[in-house]
């Protein structure tokens, strides 16, 4: 095993990573600079220029669960939504913030400015540090999501310098206001092939409190499994619609509301560079960079489903030797390899450290000489949760396996549209985590 490794290192020190051979410091003039613009805006998760790292947007936080919650909060919250990132190499840079309202759809909507904001939509990002004793050096950044006065789905653009057309990033969120009832159970799937890999959502929905006319019409429903938008479930129409006591039912028998249940997600413990941490197999630690090296990962075929408690595919960034973690944890490049025969279908590596994307950054290259599929991934020092995911495939969840005791988070959005507004507006939110883990 350690000869296969030492194997690794050589070999995959040297893949076309974005910045090659090339050390970290000779890199930074590249990486630090921004491309052309104007960038075409996505109203999605998305990070426009490479240097840009760790995009983190969650509620804030009181306990350690708080920064792997969805980016949901009540109208009116006491509490705040915070964004983070990192800026790899050099020196601070003027980044501003703006708020853009959608629909459920993730189209921009007609509201105005005045409409979702009691301030001018333009906010200076001005929490900054910069990192400590690390070989790759980063600015980190954070910024408090403004209170906004309406519900519904948002995006924050960064931009840089005030210029919009300099794009940054842009990061998702949703402010709810419940005004309707939602009871809803996770179950076993009612096909008979799918029950034991399949998880079925069978849920209702009262609305005595709004002026609903024409509720197949006026309501959309999205359901979204571990945060994930490319698998989500939109505009499920109701299987029942009973108009004297103002609920609807959806209740489906052809499997419309499944969703594959998957494997416990596979995971690494990078929170020390100095000792292996779990699925660590080994570190090379040089002057100007870490490279990190996972055991061996393999076909899940003969591992039954996982009874350990996962992170539902998140990460949380740590450090083991330094405080705070946010600006002393380094930057190490990740070296997976599955061992697998070829497949036609492409393999990606998959969580939330690809940020739930299928791009050439987390896709896999197979590789002859070692009869497997490797790749290699920039990441801060943290606790990972990842797996090997095929999207093309009509089993997606080949090297993991589907089981209906995993563990999963849903949500069910309730978006609601009287005739003649000018915008959705979100008005039922409920979470529900399946075969939550003691």
């Amino acid at each position: 095993m350690q000869s296969f490794h030492l194997f690794r290192v050589v070999k995959l020190l040297c893949l076309p990573l974005f910045i090659g051979c090339v050390p970290l410091d000779q890199a930074s003039t590249n990486m630090n600079s921004s491309s052309s613009y104007p960038k075409k805006l996505l109203l999605d998760n998305h990070v426009y220029e490479e240097n840009i790292k760790t995009v983190r947007l969650y509620p804030i936080q009181d306990s350690y669960d708080e920064a792997i919650q969805p980016a949901v909060l009540p109208l009116q919250s006491a509490r705040n939504l915070v964004l983070e990132f990192d800026q790899l190499f050099g020196d601070f840079q003027s980044y501003y913030a703006r708020l853009v309202h959608c629909n459920a759809n993730w189209e921009k909507s007609q509201l105005s400015n005045n409409d979702i904001l009691a301030e001018f939509n333009e906010f200076p990002i001005t929490d900054y540090q910069y990192s400590f004793g690390t070989r790759t050096p980063y600015v980190h950044y954070q910024w408090m999501v403004p209170q906004v006065k309406r519900t519904g789905n948002y995006v924050i653009k960064v931009f840089r310098q005030g210029n919009e057309a300099d794009l940054i990033l842009t990061r998702r969120f949703m402010v709810y206001d419940n005004r309707v009832q939602i009871d809803a159970i996770v179950g076993i799937s009612d096909g008979i092939v799918e029950r034991d890999f399949n998880q079925q959502l069978n849920f209702s929905i009262g609305y005595p409190e709004l002026p609903v006319r024409n509720p197949l019409e006026e309501f959309n429903i999205v359901i979204r499994q571990n945060k994930r938008w490319d698998n989500a479930l939109r505009n499920l129409p109701p299987t029942s619609v009973k108009e004297d006591l103002k609920t609807l039912e959806y209740r489906y028998f052809n499997l419309e509301n499944n969703f594959q249940g998957g494997n416990e997600f596979r995971f690494f413990d990078l929170r020390s560079i100095n000792i292996l941490g779990q699925n660590i197999a080994s570190i090379d630690r040089q002057e100007n960079r870490v490279d990190a090296f996972i055991l061996r990962d393999e076909l899940n075929k003969h591992r039954i489903q996982g009874t350990f408690q996962d992170i539902n595919g998140e990460y949380v960034i740590d450090n083991l030797e330094s405080d705070p973690p946010t600006i002393t944890s380094d930057y190490v490049f990740v070296h997976f390899f599955l061992e697998s025969p070829p497949r036609s279908e492409d393999v990606f590596i998959f969580g939330a450290l690809s940020d739930w994307k299928f791009t050439d950054d987390n896709l896999m290259n197979y590789d002859t000489e070692i009869n497997g599929y490797t790749n290699s991934m920039l990441l801060k020092q943290g606790w990972y949760n990842y797996i090997y995911y095929l999207p093309q495939s009509e089993n997606p969840y080949y090297y993991e396996g589907s089981y209906f005791q995993t563990e999963n988070l849903y949500e069910i959005l309730v978006y609601y549209r009287p005739v003649g507004a000018l915008a959705d507006q979100l008005v039922g939110y409920s979470n529900i985590i399946h075969n939550r883990r003691p």
